[in-house]
């Protein structure tokens, strides 16, 4: 065991679930500082990520709750710091969620580590006039990769007394800095604005309809949050979209895409759903039909669709279905695979895929440049010798582990053991994981 470097350890571990990780910060001090390190956090980030793994379905269905992507077949009551003036959720990205109550005040979570940070209302309430209303128009939230920072987009409206007297304002919240900051106003109306920011590529994008209720007037406003510049992002092409059938159209995000799905109905029934792709940020020709979604005898009839995970290795789609179902669907074939109907689940029309992450809600914890990066280059360094030298881990004595059992299930690798101690535990995945 002791003959294992500190890299492949590393390599090991951030494959692991968060539950796990935060357990196996007790098997040693070199365990704990790397599963704290921001570097490793990234990387089990990226991890997950790229493998589609340890993704969970967070809904507002009264209460929160979660259900596992991998297995679909149950959901979890999840708890909130607090939850006496209810809560819902605006954002997720990288395993954050956003929550905000019905009189304003705002909270940054992570709730595979149940860390949060409150965002008090009262910070923005920097009034232009007396006896002055505040009220909250659209949102975003979503990561500056140029700056190694979370950022929240908040519309603030100020109605005062005299009918003449209103005000707005756009407020960014930097995470790393802890405070807000008052930025550039909205290009276009916000009250013509659908939904709230959709996060893709380092900007945050809002759907925007014009004068007119026609496709043609539908553009997308992207705003990017290294920059805090505004851009306009073209819809796909009209002939791509119309039919003979009404339809409506909203946006979401998909693989790392920017995404838009097209409702196609008759008599208030859904007939077909497509969903088209942005493949590269920003350009209008890589606007790719995806797929073309009908009812069958597998899916029955349904009011709407909308995509949850792309399964880019499997070339698979996951939908949520009317609210109270999942369809996975064939991509290759074009046909739904399957419809997963989850017990005593309520019918909910927000879901929000959500990585299962290390993240943290403090400023300045994600990562860092300059002098402070290379210290902890040098610090991670260090720790990965340690790691590689350390026989605490071998005098733990990971063969008293029970049994360690090894095996492939639904093509992802599963190891059990039957051991409740961490240190023990640990080293058995540790030991089984460097045979393959």
């Amino acid at each position: 065991m002791s003959s294992l470097p500190g890299d492949a350890i590393q390599n090991i571990l951030c494959r692991l679930e968060v539950k796990d990780l935060l357990r196996y910060r007790c098997v040693s001090k070199p365990w704990c500082s790397l599963i704290d390190d921001p570097h490793f956090i990234k990387i089990h980030l990226q991890h997950s990520k790229e493998t589609d793994s340890h993704l969970s379905l967070i809904r507002n269905d009264p209460e929160l709750n979660a259900i596992d992507v991998d297995t679909l077949n149950s959901s979890i009551r999840l708890n909130p710091f607090d939850e006496r003036d209810g809560v819902e959720i605006v954002a997720c990205v990288d395993g954050l969620l956003i929550l905000a109550n019905f009189i304003g005040d705002m909270a940054i979570w992570n709730p595979s580590t149940k860390k949060y940070k409150k965002l008090l209302a009262s910070d923005l309430n920097v009034n232009p006039f007396p006896d002055c209303i505040v009220e909250y128009g659209i949102t975003g939230f979503g990561y500056d990769s140029v700056n190694d920072d979370y950022k929240l987009f908040r519309m603030i409206y100020y109605f005062g007394m005299d009918v003449l007297s209103f005000h707005k304002e756009i407020r960014l919240y930097s995470l790393k800095n802890n405070s807000w900051k008052k930025i550039g106003d909205f290009p276009y109306e916000s009250y013509k604005t659908r939904e709230n920011g959709i996060f893709v590529n380092g900007t945050l994008n809002w759907m925007v309809s014009g004068e007119s209720t026609s496709y043609e007037s539908i553009i997308i406003v992207g705003f990017d949050l290294a920059t805090e510049e505004y851009r306009k992002i073209s819809m796909p092409e009209k002939k791509d979209i119309y039919g003979k059938e009404t339809f409506h159209t909203n946006m979401t995000h998909l693989g790392g895409w920017l995404c838009v799905v097209c409702v196609y109905s008759v008599n208030d029934t859904a007939s077909r759903v497509g969903i088209w792709v942005m493949k590269e940020y920003g350009v209008k020709e890589s606007w790719t039909k995806l797929a073309m979604v009908m009812p069958s005898g597998v899916t029955g009839p349904f009011d709407y669709l909308s995509p949850l995970v792309h399964f880019k290795n499997a070339n698979q789609l996951l939908f949520d279905q009317s609210g109270d179902k999942f369809m996975l669907y064939d991509l290759k074939r074009n046909s739904a695979k399957s419809v997963t109907t989850i017990s005593a689940l309520n019918k909910c029309f927000d879901s929000f895929l959500c990585v299962r992450s290390l993240v943290k809600v403090c400023g300045g914890e994600r990562g860092s440049n300059g002098k402070k990066a290379e210290e902890n280059g040098n610090k991670r360094k260090k720790q990965g010798q340690q790691l590689g030298e350390r026989k605490r881990v071998h005098d733990l004595g990971y063969f008293s582990v029970h049994w360690i059992q090894i095996g492939v299930v639904n093509g992802k690798r599963e190891l059990k053991s039957q051991s409740h101690s961490p240190q023990v535990y640990a080293a058995g995945i540790l030991v089984a994981m460097s045979l393959f």
